[in-house]
């Protein structure tokens, strides 16, 4: 595998025994296989591997040993002993990570997710764990982006006004990285620790897979942060 078929954000972490990455269609991998495969190309240890059961909840969990970690969306490794892992097509993949105190975390962070509160959720977990509001990183990675997000009034009245813009008729588009944003700043992560992607996962077919653009048909992006 080359590396064009990962986008590697672990420089934005500025700890060298951090790994943070998103595979993109360039991957042949899918599935249990395809996730562990990955994991072992990009430098982590499998064995140490754990991902959720994803429901589009807002739930967060502490994984304390590898494996599946059913019906959440979040996960946080303390001590950095477990590799986290998710699955995303047009969500946040929400890495998040406290280097100095060893202290990790991945949120699979859909509108659903977002609108739960999931995002202070995890983040008061990981301060509960030993991390520092001052010391955690976030950094988004691709995810449909407001040009592409548009909803109906249903889930738009669940959201801050000055995080939508008109569509046709009564529909709207979604900025949800405003809305985590937002969360994360509430939530006294500093803002320069606050780092996004700005692609969108509709507007590139050729990088990215895309559940508004493909449906069922779409494939997934492996996500992982670990320690190594």
């Amino acid at each position: 595998m080359t590396q064009n078929q990962w986008d590697d954000y672990s420089s934005a972490f500025g700890h060298d025994d951090l790994i943070a990455v998103l595979s993109n269609r360039r991957y042949p991998g899918e599935g249990r296989s395809g996730r562990i495969s990955f994991v072992r190309t990009v430098g982590l240890n499998s064995d140490n591997l754990a991902f959720p059961k994803q429901i589009h909840s807002g739930y967060v969990e502490i994984a304390s040993r590898p494996g599946i970690v059913p019906n959440t969306d979040g996960i946080i490794s303390p001590g950095g002993s477990i590799v986290c892992s998710i699955q995303v097509a047009d969500c946040i993949p929400l890495f998040l990570a406290d280097p100095l105190n060893g202290i990790i975390g991945l949120v699979h962070a859909g509108w659903r997710g977002v609108e739960k509160r999931i995002i202070p959720d995890t983040v008061n977990k990981m301060v509960r764990k030993g991390g520092s509001r001052d010391g955690i990183i976030a950094f988004m990675g691709p995810s449909i982006r407001q040009c592409c997000f548009e909803i109906g009034p249903d889930v738009s009245k669940k959201f801050p006004i000055d995080c939508l813009i008109n569509g046709n008729g009564d529909r709207s588009f979604l900025d949800l990285q405003r809305v985590a944003t937002n969360q994360l700043i509430h939530s006294q992560i500093l803002a320069k620790n606050i780092l996004s992607s700005e692609e969108c996962t509709k507007c590139n077919p050729d990088k990215y897979f895309s559940y508004r653009r493909s449906g069922e048909k779409a494939g997934r992006m492996i996500s992982v942060i670990g320690l190594t």
